[in-house]
């Protein structure tokens, strides 16, 4: 059974996991811890040990890629070898997290994570988007063309 463990600068791990909680609803499976001005990377390194020691299949999901936090995750992965089943996701958004760990919480999907975390970035382009004044200009011209149409 897999855990998660968000991780990440300022309140970042503690926010993202409020908002997790809110759309996915609270787990004991989900676990953030900040990296701030109160803690040190000695401090948040042993935290991230104990994770790591304690759960053989762990997904964790890191702000950003090179980012202290991400490294000193990668690092440990690399330094205990533990578990092939240890992940960590550098650089993610709330909609990635929620498209990752609906297979785990909800679905109880858990076969072939490496996959399944891989197609969840790949699709993830799909899950953003962009917009501007310039855009509810062009629809408005549009809705008025279509409704002269219509007269």
């Amino acid at each position: 059974m897999y855990n998660i463990l968000i991780v990440g600068h300022g309140n970042f791990a503690t926010g993202m996991k409020s908002a997790f909680d809110l759309l996915l609803g609270a787990s004991d499976r989900v676990h953030a811890q900040d990296l701030s001005e109160d803690i040190t990377h000695e401090q948040f390194e042993k935290v991230v040990t104990d994770y790591l020691n304690k759960y053989d299949k762990l997904i964790v999901f890191a702000d950003l890629i090179g980012g202290a936090p991400s490294q000193i995750v990668t690092r440990k992965i690399a330094e205990l070898a533990k578990s092939k089943e240890q992940f960590i996701v550098s650089g993610v958004s709330l909609a990635l997290m929620v498209e990752i760990s609906t297979n785990i919480l909800i679905l109880n999907d858990e076969e072939d994570m490496l996959k399944k975390i891989n197609n969840s970035l790949n699709g993830i382009i799909s899950l953003v988007g962009v917009m501007s004044l310039a855009d509810f200009e062009e629809n408005e011209e549009e809705l008025e063309l279509e409704y002269e149409d219509m007269i």
